[in-house]
Order: C-alpha cells, then structure tokens, then sequence
C-alpha cells in the first residue's frame, strides 16, 4: 500500500510538471502573476496568450477565472465554454468558479441589500439598496445562468429602482425556464399589477390556472381585478370558487360579501361576512360591514312594507333587527371607537322601541365624530 501511495505521488508531481514543461511562456508568465497576486498582468497576459494559443485549454480556462475576479462573468463563462469545447481538462475547477460566484453573489443580494430594502421605510434608501441588489442577483445569474432563483427577486429588484423594461426582461426569463410553475406565474402577474399593467396581469393569472386550475392565488387575483372592473359576477365566480378550495380563508368571504353589499343584495352578503367574522373576530371592518349588510336588508323589508303594507315584511326587518342587536352589542365591546357601529347599534335599538338605550348608542357615536 504505501509503495503504491508514493508511486501516486510521484506520477502527480511527473504530471505537473509535464504540464508545466509544456505550457507557452505566455501561458505560464499568467500562472506565475496569479500566484503574486498581480492578476491585473495576469489579465493581460491571459489575454494576448488566447490570442495566441487559441486551442489552449488552459489559457481559456485561466482567462476565464480572471473575468470572474473582475466581476465579467458573462466573459468569464464564454471563455470556459471555450476551455471545454478544446477538452475537459478544466471542467472540475470551471463548475467550482462558477458555483462560487452565484453563491456570493445570490447571498449577498439577498442578505446585503435585498432583504433590507424590503424594511427600509426611506424611499431613496430604498431604491438604492434595491438597485445594488440587482446588481448583485445579475451578477449571480450571469455566473450560472441555468439557476432559475435570482429571476424573481432580480426583477422585483429592477422594478423597484424604475428600471421596468429589465424588470420584465428577467420575469419572462424566469417562466420560459419554467413554464409549468403556476406560483411563478402569479408571482409575475403580481409584478404587472403592481406595475399597473392590469392585462399584462391578467393574462398571466389565467396562465397559472391553465397551468393549475386549483390555483386558489390566481383566482384571488382575477376576482380582485374583476372587482376593481366592477365585472361583479365574474368576480364572485373566482371568489366562490377559491372559497370551496380554501374554505378557512377569512378574506375569501370577506370579498364576496363586499361585491354582494356592492350590488345591493344585501341579505346574501350576510352569512359571507358572518363566515369572515367568525374567523377573525378582531376584524373590525368585517364588523363594521356585517353591521351595515344587517341595516340595509332591513331597510329594503321597511321600503317593501311602506309599499305594499304588507306585514310580513315588516316581520322580516324586525327579525334582522333582532339578528342584528347582539351581534352589534358585541361588536361595540370589541371596538368602542367605532362610531359606525355605536350608530347602527342605535338604529337596532330605535327600531325595537328601546328609546333610552338608542340615545345612549348615539351620544357615543357624536362623541366619537367630534373627536375623529
């Protein structure tokens, strides 16, 4: 065994040495300056030396380390392509340079700029620490191209410092290397809308669900545009939609609720927005529209009755009003600074004859607007 060790050794120093005896001047003075550090004269060696030797593996190969040590690894790859396509000699130490580039790159972007530009509250704080970040995730993709990671972030990063066109360049990129990546896809539907591009946007939500007819982030998507389009039944088909595959979503109802208050079908906003409300019993807003979804729809059986006089539908208000008052009793004790509540709490009251108790619930509405 140790015979067979100590040949090893001394068939690896013949080989190097071989090789060394066999490298052009040029190619060994490039070695010679990397090793001391002087990789400006390196570079220029390393140049004139594939000029020279331009079937040389390793001049390839050691012009293409020294584009990468100054950060042209778009060059530095194009020369590996180069140092390989002669033989694959190199092709060990070429993998490791490349991987070594995108990982400092990718994690100083993200550590350095990325992640603290998505705190910083100073807007040209914020643009610059975006812009170097962008810098940093292309130079990561340029060192390894195939890697699809830095895509995303890199156009975030672009669109975030105004350079849209980039931004989207990249986007695009990053679904042509993977076009069966529904959440891809809405994270670039999301990049439109946020760019105000709303068909752009939208044409990449639908997409996604053509990619993933079960993608629940798509269908939010398409109903939020739909709604803002005030394409109210298109809108409710996603929303419902996205609802039977995510029934413990509070914010799902919550939209639904919204666009049936929107078109005045009040009564059938009512257990949507009860759904939300019991999901987060701390969301005011939701209480605030359960109680006005309560109002409204006992106001349209007041309106019917004033019509017809018809008493059943003066049954029909008293029962919603009846509904209504512990919900907005409840509601009142979780937010006592909302003067829209403490009002339709008195509205309850006013309607059930409780004369006292609505004139209390109205000087606590006054109150609360004269300090708004």
């Amino acid at each position: 065994m140790k015979k067979w060790f100590v040949v090893t050794i001394v068939m690896g120093l013949f080989i190097i040495m071989l090789l060394s005896g066999c490298r052009p001047p040029e190619v060994e003075g490039v070695v010679i300056n990397m090793n001391q550090q002087q990789y400006e004269n390196a570079y220029t060696l390393a140049k004139e030396a594939v000029q020279k030797y331009p079937n040389n593996a390793e001049a390839w190969y050691l012009l293409g380390d020294l584009h990468g040590r100054f950060e042209k690894y778009e060059e530095m790859n194009q020369a590996f392509e180069k140092s390989l396509a002669i033989g694959p000699t190199f092709q060990t130490q070429i993998d490791q340079l490349q991987r070594k580039y995108f990982a400092e790159n990718y994690n100083s972007a993200l550590k350095n700029y990325y992640n603290p530009a998505r705190e910083e509250q100073d807007p040209e704080k914020r643009k610059e620490l975006f812009s170097q970040a962008a810098e940093k995730f292309l130079f990561s993709h340029q060192a390894m191209p195939s890697r699809i990671e830095p895509l995303t972030p890199m156009a975030v990063s672009f669109l975030e410092s105004g350079d849209t066109a980039t931004a989207e360049k990249y986007v695009l990129k990053a679904i042509d290397m993977n076009p069966t990546n529904d959440t891809l896809m809405v994270t670039v539907g999301d990049f439109y809308y946020r760019s105000d591009q709303t068909d752009k946007a939208l044409a990449m939500y639908q997409r996604a669900l053509s990619v993933n007819e079960n993608s629940v982030d798509a269908m939010l998507a398409i109903g939020e545009i739909y709604s803002k389009q005030e394409k109210w039944d298109e809108a409710l088909e996603k929303f419902k939609t996205a609802m039977e595959l995510q029934p413990n979503n509070p914010a799902i109802p919550n939209n639904v609720a919204i666009i049936l208050y929107n078109e005045s079908q009040y009564l059938e906003a009512i257990p949507y927005i009860k759904r939300t409300v019991e999901m987060e019993p701390d969301n005011q807003s939701a209480y605030e529209l359960l109680s006005l979804s309560y109002m409204q729809a006992a106001q349209q059986y007041n309106d019917k009755f004033t019509e017809t006089e018809d008493p059943s539908y003066k049954e029909k208000a008293d029962a919603l009003f009846d509904e209504a008052m512990p919900v907005l009793e409840d509601a009142v004790r979780r937010f006592p600074d909302s003067s829209l509540l403490w009002n339709n709490l008195g509205v309850c009251f006013a309607q059930k004859g409780m004369k006292e108790k609505a004139e209390e619930a109205f000087e606590m509405q006054k109150k609360l607007e004269e300090n708004e």
